[in-house]
């Protein structure tokens, strides 16, 4: 899990078990500045307004700005706009407007605001108010969301501890503090959803109950959508290594009973259907009591209890209590998977981008920033025509259809899909994260599209339906990328001149072009088949655009080819491509050079073409003539990326001299030391490590760390020191992030 979001579920529970322990209203706003500020590395202070009484509550003294502000926060007139704009989260911007709108005046004010309104229904019962850190004027929604947990549970506290103060001076008081402490705790999980993580909510549940009910409890909670399986989410009072790796499956007697059952059972009730082993997991759990967690009556998972902590039994009444508790972390799950669910449809990204924003949610926050970006513009040419005389159902099919190819192909290569238009889609490469190469991954990607549409094409052909043909507009350009509106709804998007650029070429591109600029152009020159077709004129703009052609990606016959007989080595050549690229970058290259390393990489086995895959797959000593066989790939793919490719001289030269090693041991010339191209000595260093780290048809794949470790053994012997030192570093750090990130 990112580091930020554990932070923040780690925070929330805390505060969630630790603020019940505060029995005096006052103490609670200075901890909560205190946890808010150490969290988000600020100074934030916290008030709490309660309208029923009309009482304020701060964590520190307030200077004179914040002391003239607040009440106007409790004012008739301010409630009743944010009423009618129906705002959850009111930033310093929201501030201002409100106070302009309501009051009829400007104000710039010194210190940020955060302001959050707690409803019931329709009406606003109380305000927390955040004030003072600089974080509070650039919180992101993922900040957004951990602040307004914390503080509703603050809130529910406050309003816990008033509530009862009012009631000790009433009859009954046990009967009506427990009822209160009843509906603090329900009333707690809507305010928890937001963070949307089961084991969080299961943690909380366990916090709050243990005041009053069990000495140990677990919770199981299903594995899997056919709810077959439970595992360990939270524990209290129980070794966690003594459980963390227990599971029941829906096969086990006792589970099919509460399944069948679906009520709190006994575990004394259980005895005739459990075995040893299940007799032992109990024991390990001090089960006294299992209580189901439903979700529309399927068994969800399930709440093991202990003893009670007053060793009395459990009732019907005890139950009914964990029931209703329970049930509202049921709901806050469910509520948290619908609300995950409605986010993945309103907006159409790939899981790898949703892993890159999820890692950096600072990146999706309100407002823009300049960045470098590739923008891709994808339409059906003469589709109106076209839909004018089809039925809807099929139009709606088609664009279903065609849409649904072209945005997985985006997401294919890392794109993000900004919006549909119509039946026009356009893609964003470089957003969230920049790549070292997002224009010709939208290069590469639009080859694809135009590939499956003819694909596609020769099916419509056979069913007798008309083809469809597809132009395409590529632009590169620095544009203002960010979210554009409000917190409560950002639309994450880029403006600019780039954007009307790479659209207008998306106008000019016939049936079955690909259209780019010369900017695109100089990143993918070596790459592609691309001519110039003409100068044009954009409306706005005062200098022309030149326009080149892509007809088609230079190594894909080739590198199609290689994959299909060895499908082991499926993006080898694109890994290859980006780390020979780290390198070239670590030792200045320029980036016209940095392209054609790249291009020339991509080109180096296509010598193997024609020859046996039996004898570079055979494990053991290769005979002589095997030998020579294999140094003849290199020799005849010099010879094919130099006559037929017109590939330039750098190029030829890696393809041919990849193999060679640093001691003058290696093939086809023995080439020693630096006699060796530089470009083929990084070549060769990368090839190695990705064909000791890559499974083969003879041997098991290599670990990173026992790959690394052979080529600084190698050093001076078949690699160069130089770039295995070079390499080992960009190596090693990956490996240490790709560890943090798993951590």
């Amino acid at each position: 899990m990112e580091a930020k979001l554990r932070r923040y579920l780690a925070t929330s529970e805390k505060v969630t078990r630790e603020i019940s322990e505060l029995e005096a209203v006052k103490k609670i706003p200075l901890y909560i500045s205190d946890q808010l500020s150490a969290v988000l590395e600020d100074d934030v202070q916290y008030a709490f307004l309660d309208r029923s009484t009309g009482n304020t509550f701060v964590s520190v003294q307030m200077d004179g700005t914040v002391k003239n502000i607040l009440p106007f926060f409790s004012d008739r007139r301010f409630i009743d706009k944010i009423t009618e704009l129906d705002w959850s989260v009111i930033d310093s911007k929201g501030v201002r407007f409100l106070f302009e709108e309501v009051l009829n005046q400007s104000f710039n004010f010194e210190t940020s605001f955060l302001i959050i309104p707690k409803r019931e229904g329709s009406r606003i019962v109380n305000i927390s108010v955040l004030w003072g850190g600089k974080s509070l004027e650039t919180a992101d929604k993922e900040e957004i969301n951990f602040i307004s947990t914390v503080v509703n549970a603050a809130a529910l506290r406050i309003v816990y501890l008033l509530q009862s103060i009012e009631m000790k001076r009433g009859g009954d008081k046990e009967l009506k503090r427990k009822a209160l402490e009843l509906k603090e705790l329900a009333g707690m999980w809507g305010d928890l959803t937001s963070l949307g993580k089961e084991d969080f909510f299961a943690s909380s549940l366990l916090n709050v109950m243990g005041r009053a009910f069990s000495k140990t409890a677990v919770i199981f909670l299903s594995t899997n959508e056919n709810n077959t399986e439970y595992a360990v989410v939270a524990s209290r009072g129980v070794q966690k290594k003594l459980i963390e790796k227990m599971h029941f499956t829906d096969k086990s007697p006792c589970i099919r009973r509460l399944i069948k059952r679906r009520e709190p059972l006994l575990t004394a009730e259980l005895e005739d259907v459990m075995d040893e082993t299940v007799k032992a997991a109990f024991g390990i759990l001090e089960a006294v009591a299992l209580v189901p967690l439903l979700q529309k009556g399927q068994l969800l998972g399930f709440l093991v209890l202990g003893e009670r902590i007053n060793q009395q039994p459990y009732t019907e009444k005890v139950f009914e209590s964990i029931r209703i508790i329970s049930n509202q972390m049921v709901m806050a799950i469910e509520n948290s998977k619908l609300s995950n669910l409605r986010y993945a449809f309103s907006r159409y990204v790939s899981h790898q981008l949703v892993d890159g924003i999820l890692s950096k949610p600072e990146a999706i926050k309100l407002g823009g920033d300049r960045r470098k970006v590739t923008i891709l513009f994808a339409d059906i040419r003469g589709f109106t025509s076209m839909a004018e005389s089809m039925k809807p159902e099929e139009v709606v099919d088609l664009l279903n259809t065609y849409l649904s190819a072209l945005t997985e192909i985006v997401f294919k290569f890392e794109g993000l899909l900004d919006k549909y238009i119509g039946d026009c889609v356009m893609a964003l490469f470089g957003v969230p994260d920049t790549h070292y190469n997002d224009a010709e991954r939208a290069v590469v990607a639009a080859i694809e599209m135009q590939q499956y549409v003819d694909e596609n094409n020769v099916e419509r052909e056979k069913e007798g339906r008309k083809r469809v043909e597809i132009g395409i507009g590529i632009n590169t350009a620095h544009v203002i990328l960010g979210n554009m509106g409000s917190v409560d709804r950002m639309n994450y998007t880029v403006i600019g001149d780039g954007v009307n650029i790479a659209s207008r070429l998306e106008g000019l591109a016939g049936r079955r072009q690909i259209l780019i600029t010369r900017e695109v152009y100089e990143e993918v020159k070596y790459l592609v088949n691309a001519s110039f077709i003409e100068t044009v004129s954009v409306k706005g703009r005062e200098k022309p655009v030149d326009v080149f052609e892509v007809k088609d990606l230079i190594a894909r016959k080739y590198i199609n080819a290689v994959e299909e007989r060895e499908p082991y080595i499926i993006g080898h050549y694109i890994n290859l491509a980006r780390d020979v690229e780290l390198i070239g970058r670590a030792l200045d290259f320029s980036p016209d050079d940095l392209i054609k390393l790249r291009a020339a990489t991509m080109l180096i086995d296509v010598g193997r073409i024609g020859l046996s895959e039996g004898i570079f797959n055979k494990p053991g000593k290769l005979t002589p003539e095997e030998f020579e066989v294999v140094k003849s790939h290199v020799l005849r793919g010099a010879e094919y990326v130099d006559k037929k490719l017109g590939l330039f001289e750098e190029g030829v030269k890696v393809v041919k001299h990849h193999h060679e090693a640093y001691d003058g041991t290696g093939y086809p010339d023995g080439l020693k030391g630096e006699h060796i191209p530089l470009w083929a000595r990084i070549v060769g260093a990368v090839d190695s490590y990705f064909a000791m780290i890559s499974k083969r048809p003879f041997r098991e794949p290599f670990s990173e760390e026992e790959a690394m470790r052979v080529l600084e053994e190698g050093k001076g012997k078949k690699y160069d020191p130089k770039i295995i030192d070079v390499y080992l570093r960009i190596l090693t750090q990956r490996l240490s992030e790709e560890k943090h990130k798993g951590a």
